[in-house]
């Protein structure tokens, strides 16, 4: 399997860019794409996952996944005791063509409760903690995701993420690693 190479006289349509476009779909409907269909370098859309998948061999499943960046990671436990949000991490980030300049953030962390629920809230730009709710009973740390639409902030700019922790009632909300991807 080769990869096509762009030649003089390619025309770029609509459609496809010399026979290369990105295909959309669910989980189910990319792994259902014939071999024959695949080749080297296609490119395909995730909605299940809500990413972006190159394919790096002749078969269905032969896809590298989750293409995201790094836009930054704290592993300092950090604990919230109160009925409100407090803030208790920020990320700062450029948003600019030469760096990240995608529409979504991917937030992951691991969180746990004492008791009750525990609530990670997410902000930005001084915004207060609207973007997000990502929440947890379980009293053993626990993976929560969930995404922020940033299609709206200016580039060529600094933005900060607030992270703020809060527990429903008298437990205690414990955070032990954030991670902070865009698409």
């Amino acid at each position: 399997m080769v990869l096509n190479e762009w030649e003089t006289g390619d025309t770029i349509t609509q459609i496809a860019a010399n026979n290369r476009g990105i295909r959309k779909g669910t989980e189910s409907e990319i792994g259902n794409i014939t071999t024959a269909e695949n080749e080297l370098g296609d490119i395909t859309y995730n909605i299940t996952e809500g990413f972006l998948n190159v394919q790096i061999g002749g078969g269905s499943t032969d896809t590298r996944g989750n293409l995201t960046t790094l836009i930054g990671a704290d592993s300092t436990i950090v604990t919230g005791v109160t009925t409100s949000p407090v803030q208790v991490k920020d990320i700062d980030f450029i948003k600019c063509k030469e760096g990240f300049r995608g529409n979504t953030i991917v937030i992951v962390a691991m969180l746990k409760a004492s008791a009750n629920t525990a609530h990670l809230r997410v902000g930005h730009d001084s915004g207060g903690s609207g973007d997000l709710d990502l929440s947890t009973t379980s009293g053993s740390y626990v993976k929560v995701t969930g995404f922020v639409d940033i299609t709206g902030l200016s580039d060529d700019a600094v933005h900060t993420f607030e992270f703020f922790l809060e527990n429903t009632t008298s437990g205690i909300a414990t955070m032990e690693q954030l991670e902070i991807y865009g698409i």
